[in-house]
């Protein structure tokens, strides 16, 4: 107790004389923060807690963690850039349902038909697939990821390979250097391009996990493209071209070169299912394609709702549509990993998990890393890409996702899907309910990291 009076007095004995100042400095913060950035009512609240509770180091905290005001000013000019990509769209069909309307009108891309679609539940499953594609590649190969993958080593020969062929090979990472560009320096020394989502001195020393490009995919010619991040679909048809125009928007973003769009469209395939590309990030400010995609899978499920992320934190919109959707009638399970890859996701996962149970929904607990981002609605229509299922995500990252509408398609993803949570552990009400108090007291801290997350 003495040693804890101690650093009391030495803090107050700090603070006092210059008490006037921080003041002031925390009045102008707190003024910056509720007139002009944009933030939920729960993020308000916190953060002007944190300033209070811990002056000037508070507002340190912010800037690092919590200030949307960077979003406002260098997004703004993207958004703009973005249209010279997407402008030349194709006319929505008669066939148009009311999702892929609403998407489209929120700012996703337009659904496309004739694309023959491939799911992997496990993302190495796709590795031999990948690799005849772009050994097969005749003109360029484009990767985006938030970081050059560990397990990429098989297709990293291939792609050294065909940059020296002479291919057009363009690497985008969110991040730089600390080992998340792993093969990078080798593949630009033999001619391949590469240039980070951010400027290289914010993607070096950002702090904060906002405003990340978590958008994982890879196109071949424009005509074949991989999108999703632990689980994942192959993609063969118009959707490839529309994903590579995303690719080119993001390219100019990053690198400040405009490389156009591609001359040549790709034919539709006779057969082919429809697929809609649906992008969504800060640039987009008051627009949420992505949000309002979740709400629609789950609103317009009748019969199963199936979904599995790698982390459970949605907002109260998407609380309140899965709780009425358990409610109707409907199916819905959710698959989580037990182990996150920050401590306290897990427990935040399972304490938003509880609710949900409460409701009706079943949860599954796994004992190994998911990072698949997948949600399928009446094994008919599925969702496969980088979003997670949390509100800061769905906010401040930068995702995009494949909406593929296949019965054969979303039938493979829910059959994956019901097969690994046979292999997992399902979490009732009474579990959570009889946790220990060490548990209890993880949560509660926990909860309070969830907007570092």
């Amino acid at each position: 107790m003495t040693f804890l009076t101690d650093q009391v007095i030495a803090y107050v004995t700090f603070v006092l004389p210059i008490w006037p100042q921080l003041l002031v400095v925390d009045l102008a913060a707190l003024a910056v923060m509720i007139f002009w950035e944009r933030l939920d009512p729960r993020s308000l609240i916190f953060w002007i807690t944190v300033i209070v509770i811990l002056p000037f180091a508070g507002i340190v905290l912010f800037a690092l963690f919590g200030s949307t005001l960077y979003s406002g000013w260098r997004f703004k000019r993207k958004s703009g850039d973005d249209e010279r990509f997407f402008k030349e769209r194709p006319d929505p069909r008669e066939g148009e349902s009311v999702m892929q309307r609403s998407l489209r009108e929120l700012g996703a891309d337009v659904s496309t038909e004739g694309n023959m679609v491939r799911f992997y539940w496990n993302r190495s499953d796709f590795f031999s697939d990948a690799r005849a594609d772009l050994c097969s590649a005749a003109e360029s190969i484009y990767i985006m990821a938030r970081r050059t993958p560990r397990d990429m080593d098989v297709l990293f020969e291939t792609l050294l390979e065909k940059t020296r062929q002479g291919l057009d090979v363009r690497i985008m990472t969110s991040t730089l250097w600390f080992g998340r560009t792993r093969g990078v320096r080798k593949l630009r020394k033999a001619g391949a391009r590469f240039c980070t989502f951010h400027n290289p001195l914010y993607s070096a020393f950002m702090k904060k996990s906002a405003y990340r490009n978590m958008r994982t995919f890879m196109i071949v010619d424009g005509a074949i493209a991989y999108e999703g991040r632990g689980a994942g679909v192959r993609l063969e048809g118009p959707s490839a071209d529309r994903l590579e125009r995303r690719f080119r928007a993001d390219w100019l973003h990053g690198s400040g070169e405009d490389m156009g769009v591609r001359r040549t469209a790709t034919a539709p395939i006779a057969g082919g299912a429809d697929v809609q590309i649906v992008s969504d990030g800060p640039d987009l400010f008051e627009s949420s394609p992505m949000m309002t995609c979740y709400s629609d899978l789950i609103g317009g499920a009748r019969e199963s709702l199936y979904m599995s992320f790698p982390y459970l934190m949605p907002n109260d919109e998407l609380y309140s549509s899965v709780k009425l959707a358990v409610l109707s009638g409907v199916d819905v399970r959710i698959l989580l990993p037990r182990r996150s890859r920050r401590w306290y996701q897990s427990w935040n996962s399972l304490a938003a998990a509880y609710p949900l149970m409460l409701a009706g929904v079943r949860v599954y607990f796994a004992d190994k890393s998911l990072a698949k981002c997948i949600m399928v609605a009446d094994r008919r229509v599925v969702s496969v890409g980088s979003s997670d299922f949390t509100t800061r995500s769905l906010d401040l990252d930068f995702n995009t996702s494949a909406v593929v509408y296949s019965r054969d398609v979303a039938g493979q993803a829910a059959d994956d899907l019901l097969r690994e949570a046979e292999g997992a552990a399902e979490c009732h009400p009474e579990d959570y309910e009889s946790r220990s108090l060490s548990d209890m007291f993880k949560i509660a801290v926990s909860r309070m990291l969830m907007f570092f997350n």
